[in-house]
């Protein structure tokens, strides 16, 4: 199918005068996440993975992913003819100028791409004498001939209750960050954004409770804000009020903008497509580019958002608790699988009070398909689960009062004994971030060797970050802070949610990852440090634990927090998983 797709794709550049194009997995707003009108890379490569990009040049074409995804794009392509290469500028760079000549010319959509993206490729590209064109429409959209429409669904007012402050004054905090510098709006990228400052969700892409949207907001605190018009009604215009303008046309957004006589414009250069700069410069707009201050405010959740969360997590580790409890006489029942495994989850779910979708794919995958970082079972690909070997489910869900994700690895029945220093190590490096004390103005990166550590001791690592931001009722994935090998130069700060990850993965035979979600605070007996909270409630697994490699600290942490697990959630749960969490959380000695 992808062949002859890529031939379609060939021909429509062709008829452009283009010798080659980029296929990016994103939207126009740069969502991680994207309605299935925006899947152009699965449809172009088959590759469904949240990250990637494909590459067309002349009779050439590559897919790029990073880490996480490398196992699960070679199968996806299979014996396609796309070449697999690591999602870097420099090698992106690299493979393109390999692929091109001097004087050919790569298509782009400017919709797709930010400027700070395409700058390397740019930069190259001047140096080898290829050109680099921004397209009047994305030649995939022309030959995608059953492509879904974009949807539009409701947008609708978020409670306070849920968000603990008003949208007027979220605007005026914003507005007086724009008066300061001397800004006269301030450029609303994307859905995420737009859902925090004027308080609205909706359900436009899977996973992600938004409405699509962007917009400007003023400095005196309106706003104009674009939504499509089914997405509108008499209650969100009394939510919102006479303060927010709001257009069904995306091109009425800049005039509404010249009506207001802006002339500055602050805009993230992360979050902002090429195509809205362009239209900015266009009208003679002076633009700020840094980063989005909306992106921190939404980072650092208040003290409602917070206890919204512990709310969501205690309700999601009851569910859960209700799945693992109910797994082992699941497993080696005829056709129960890993497929089945995620509906069972999800009906565990679904049974809460205020489920409303799973935060993100569940990442169900047994034996070896665990050792794929971020596998999507499908039908094809779901193994028969039986009563040994090792099982890992990554998974989450969206509650109005907060969004969560955990990891837990499972031990179905006998299991390789090498795994149990593998786990518990893994188990040592999220003790020793959960119990990290560190500085006021302290990155991600500059702890995260301290979930690695023990692994490093023996030679082992993982390709993926130890932790990500994670929104209230919004993304599962959401910056600008997380905890990884990369420099972000975010300083982590109070009230800030990250998940605590570290994990070990063997090629073909099993996946480790122990993750709970963790929020930020101020320690309250050392001035000027903060420390992290436990948000995830559901016990870890003890029989893959070897408790000799454990210090007394370590077993004193991990008995205390399935105490706390125990103590939390019997009340919460069924009388088979009331007896499944005494012996899931029974206090681990040394033998």
């Amino acid at each position: 199918m992808s062949q002859e797709r890529l031939e379609a794709l060939r021909q429509a550049l062709a008829e452009q005068q283009v010798q080659g194009f980029l296929t990016p997995r994103c939207d126009e707003y740069q969502n991680e996440y994207v309605p299935g009108s925006d899947e152009r890379l699965a449809w172009l490569t088959g590759f469904t993975g949240s990250a990637g990009l494909a590459a067309t040049a002349g009779e050439r074409s590559a897919l790029f992913v990073d880490g996480r995804y490398t196992l699960q794009a070679a199968q996806q392509i299979g014996s396609q003819p796309i070449e697999q290469q690591s999602l870097t500028p420099v090698d992106i760079t690299n493979w393109l100028c390999e692929a091109l000549r001097e004087g050919d010319t790569l298509g782009y959509d400017p919709r797709l791409h930010t400027e700070p993206g395409l700058a390397p490729l740019k930069k190259r590209f001047d140096e080898c004498g290829i050109h680099l064109r921004a397209l009047d429409a994305n030649p995939i959209d022309s030959i995608w001939k059953d492509r879904p429409a974009t949807p539009s669904g409701a947008a609708r007012p978020h409670p306070l209750a849920f968000t603990g402050e008003e949208s007027t004054s979220k605007r005026q905090r914003i507005a007086e960050m724009l008066a300061a510098k001397k800004q006269d709006a301030l450029w609303l990228a994307n859905p995420e954004v737009c859902a925090w400052l004027f308080n609205i969700r909706g359900s436009d892409i899977p996973h992600l409770p938004v409405a699509l949207s962007m917009g400007f907001l003023y400095r005196d605190g309106s706003a104009t804000l674009y939504l499509a018009e089914s997405a509108t009604s008499d209650a969100l215009r009394q939510h919102l009020g006479r303060d927010v303008e709001i257009v069904s046309d995306k091109a009425s957004l800049f005039v509404a903008a010249e009506r207001q006589h802006v002339q500055k414009v602050w805009a993230d250069p992360l979050l902002t497509n090429c195509w809205t700069l362009h239209e900015l410069r266009n009208r003679e707009m002076q633009i700020l580019l840094e980063r989005d201050p909306i992106t921190v405010a939404k980072a650092r959740k208040n003290t409602v958002e917070l206890e919204g969360s512990r709310a969501a997590h205690i309700r999601d580790g009851a569910a859960l608790c209700e799945f693992l409890a109910e797994l082992p006489g699941a497993v080696g029942s005829e056709n129960f699988g890993e497929l089945e495994a995620v509906d069972l989850l999800r009906s565990k779910r679904e049974q809460r009070e205020g489920f409303t979708d799973d935060s993100f794919d569940s990442i169900s995958g047994y034996r070896g398909n665990g050792a794929i970082v971020h596998y999507r079972v499908t039908q094809e690909s779901s193994l028969p689960m039986h009563a040994e070997g090792i099982y890992l489910i990554d998974s989450g869900g969206q509650y109005p009062d907060g969004t969560t994700d955990v990891t837990r690895t499972v031990a179905l029945g006998d299991f390789p004994e090498q795994a149990k220093g593998q786990f518990t190590r893994v188990l040592k490096g999220h003790i020793a971030l959960a119990t990290l004390r560190f500085p006021k103005g302290t990155c991600g990166e500059q702890i995260d060797a301290f979930a690695r550590k023990s692994l490093w001791d023996v030679g082992l690592d993982y390709a993926h970050g130890t932790g990500h931001g994670v929104g209230s009722f919004l993304s599962v994935h959401e910056g600008p802070q997380r905890i990884g090998k990369a420099t972000t130069n975010v300083a982590l700060e109070p009230g800030m949610i990250v998940s605590n990850e570290p994990g070990f993965y063997l090629t073909g035979e099993y996946g480790i990852r122990i993750e709970n979600l963790i929020f930020i605070t101020e320690s309250q007996n050392y001035p000027g440090f903060l420390e992290f909270d436990a948000l995830t409630l559901v016990p870890i697994e003890r029989q893959l634990i070897d408790p000799a490699l454990l210090s007394d600290s370590e077993l004193g942490w991990l008995n205390d927090y399935h105490k706390k697990v125990q103590e939390t959630l019997s009340p919460l749960v069924n009388e088979q998983t009331r007896a499944w969490l005494v012996a899931a959380t029974a206090p681990l000695a040394r033998a």
